[in-house]
């Protein structure tokens, strides 16, 4: 029945790849782009439709010949079907070859499509090139997969205080708060970062003849010292590598101006400096970013940045 609305709902080329039944879920691999949400939700509803028509289902064998050139009977297998096949049809009159859903097939089946009871499509997902894989559960387990859903929205409209009825619209409403306190995040940073590289710009030296910016600005992290660097880009032309570090987390961050990239590289720098706090990093001739896990030997990794500046 799936491998029937599958056809129905995305394109009558998706064939069979790969099939798992087993007594808790089925997985149904086939050969297709990836399918929208709508079409896994149009094929759910589908085999759940076929499923209440409670329509007969019937099997029977025939020689191969019969049926070998019927478009309507699906068999994928060309010739490992023996002289005879069996071909289970799903509606129509038993044993007429005249179903709605008819394929060569040796496994088992219920006698009618109402036994199933309920279908649920669980995921839809890639497993090799060009190739998808639906898992799905019927009967009680669908119920209980339903079940579980069901109590997951209630819990999640519990913790954001919520009817049910109304949890999109708070979620949204949650999520435009958020995207507000970030953006206000951004700026406050943005701010901190301009100040921060007024002062930086107090502590530039020269080390053979580039300008140089090294400093340690304590618990600040990579976003952080990227922003600052960012902000002296357009005042300070030269090298700047800057640290942060709390706890067990050492963040490091390396600029040099186009001026200078010919004589040193923003990546070779972290490169080098890196391995002292214990980690690694690199990027650009302009721009790198690295971290490590040391944060006790931050200064000694600044400190090396002088030797590094030919």
């Amino acid at each position: 029945m799936l491998h029937w609305a599958l056809h129905e709902v995305v394109s009558k080329e998706a064939s069979q790849k790969g099939s798992f039944v087993g007594p808790d879920k089925l997985t149904f691999d086939f050969n297709s782009a990836a399918l929208t949400p709508e079409q896994v939700a149009d094929i759910e509803k589908l085999v759940n439709q076929r499923i209440l028509e409670n329509a007969g289902v019937s099997w029977t064998e025939v020689p191969h010949a019969e049926v070998k050139n019927r478009p309507d009977v699906m068999q994928f297998f060309g010739d490992k079907y023996g002289d005879t096949v069996r071909v289970v049809q799903i509606g129509g009159a038993a044993n007429k070859l005249d179903g709605y859903s008819m394929e060569l097939c040796g496994g088992t089946h219920t006698r009618a499509t109402g036994e199933i009871g309920l279908f649920r499509i669980v995921s839809e997902s890639a497993v090799a090139a060009g190739v998808r894989r639906i898992e799905a559960v019927a009967g009680l387990t669908a119920y209980d997969v339903m079940k579980l859903d069901r109590e997951l929205i209630k819990a999640v409209a519990g913790k954001v205080n919520s009817p049910i009825h109304e949890l999109e619209k708070k979620i949204e409403s949650l999520l435009a708060q958020q995207k507000a306190l970030e953006k206000e995040v951004r700026t406050a940073m943005q701010r901190n970062a301009s100040n921060a590289a007024s002062e930086l710009l107090g502590s530039a030296q020269t080390v053979n003849g580039i300008p140089l910016i090294t400093h340690n600005l304590g618990d600040a992290n990579g976003d952080f010292l990227q922003a600052i660097a960012d902000a002296l880009k357009g005042r300070f032309k030269g090298v700047v590598v800057l640290g942060g570090g709390s706890e067990a987390s050492v963040a490091l961050v390396a600029t040099v101006s186009a001026d200078f990239t010919a004589k040193v590289q923003a990546g070779k720098i972290i490169q080098a400096i890196a391995p002292i706090v214990g980690g690694k990093g690199g990027g650009k001739p302009d721009n790198a970013r690295g971290g490590g896990k040391d944060v006790a030997k931050l200064d000694e990794a600044l400190a090396k940045v002088k030797g590094l500046v030919a």
